[in-house]
């Protein structure tokens, strides 16, 4: 049997669900995992790898690769602690012996606090990619596609759909308010998807995070896909969820409404029209011959261009009622 193993990036807006990312991948069989966190920081999740009997380690940026020459097991695949394996991912290289195989995001998400744990979700499969390889072959450790420079077979995306990485895109605002730089201090995410956005730059502009309109453009989606049971079995840590929300700058109830607000407002823009394209886009991809697709910069396009469209809609409207008024009175 082969040996597998994990590396991740963690900070402390993860705490309330790490112990579940380690519980699911323990019993997948994983032997092994190489967090990688921020010198000095993530005092929680060092908390949780110390009752697991896990070792950390340091790295400036968090860089993935300085884990690389520890990995000892067979294969090594780089997810984030909001990213499930395939249950039957292992069973299928160990049959393969594949060098490498490349899994497409199975995501989720909702701003309803109680999500996580509850037994049906929705589900949109999307061509934004992670790997696993076996380490023998390792160039470098990436943290979607590792390369390799074996020769062995290295499987993309079509045979990766039936191993799709689960993706816990947001798990409730909760998630929101530790994911957000600045708002709780000690998850030191300042620079995790907090990139703003312009729309435009006059008087109408709209600035916001990025991780907000990737957010509302898969809610958006979702609304059309059907419930289905999630087979994962997710729990929450609600002393470590406790323990963030009393380092809230202010109240987390007030700033938890904003976070909504901000992406209801964003999704308002994107029109059902762009949705529903998207998605009949993204399933012909999937069933014809599909390559990576950044999920962010086709967010961030799609959003532009029916900011553009409202936009310039309107302004006839208002124009056209503008010249009927004038011309009544």
């Amino acid at each position: 049997m082969s040996s597998f193993a994990i590396a991740v990036r963690v900070f402390d807006g993860e705490a309330p669900y790490l112990q579940s990312f380690i519980d699911h991948h323990r019993r997948l069989g994983v032997d092994s995992f190489y967090p990688v966190v921020a010198p000095g920081a993530a005092p929680l999740c060092r908390e949780i790898f110390a009752r697991n009997g896990i070792a950390f380690h340091e790295s400036d940026g968090q860089r993935i690769s300085s884990v690389q020459d520890l990995i000892r097991e067979d294969y090594v695949a780089v997810i984030d602690a909001d990213e499930y394996l395939h249950p039957d991912l292992f069973s299928f290289l160990d049959q393969e012996k594949a060098e490498s195989l490349l899994m497409p995001w199975r995501l989720t998400a909702s701003m309803n606090d109680g999500f996580f744990e509850a037994p049906q979700k929705r589900f949109f499969v999307f061509p934004q990619i992670k790997s696993i390889v076996k380490t023998s072959a390792l160039h470098r450790l990436r943290l979607h596609a590792s390369a390799t420079t074996g020769s062995g077979r290295c499987l993309g995306i079509a045979q990766g759909q039936q191993f799709p990485v689960q993706h816990y895109y947001l798990r409730g605002l909760d998630d929101l308010l530790l994911k957000e730089g600045g708002v709780v201090k000690r998850t030191l995410a300042q620079s995790s998807g907090r990139k703003e956005v312009n729309l435009n730059a006059d008087t109408n502009s709209m600035d916001f995070p990025s991780r907000h309109a990737r957010v509302a453009f898969l809610l958006n989606v979702l609304k059309s896909m059907p419930d289905q049971p999630d087979p994962y079995s997710m729990s929450l840590d609600r002393s470590m969820l406790d323990h963030l929300r009393d380092n809230v700058e202010g109240d987390p109830e007030a700033a938890k409404q904003e976070l909504h607000d901000s992406v209801v407002k964003i999704q308002k823009v994107y029109r059902n029209r762009t949705i529903r394209r998207e998605i009949r886009a993204t399933q012909q991809l999937l069933a014809a011959d599909p390559c990576k697709v950044s999920y962010q910069k086709r967010v961030l396009k799609l959003l532009r261009q029916d900011f553009q469209f409202r936009r310039s809609w309107l302004g006839r409207l208002e124009h056209t009622c503008d010249s009927l008024l004038m011309h009544w009175t």
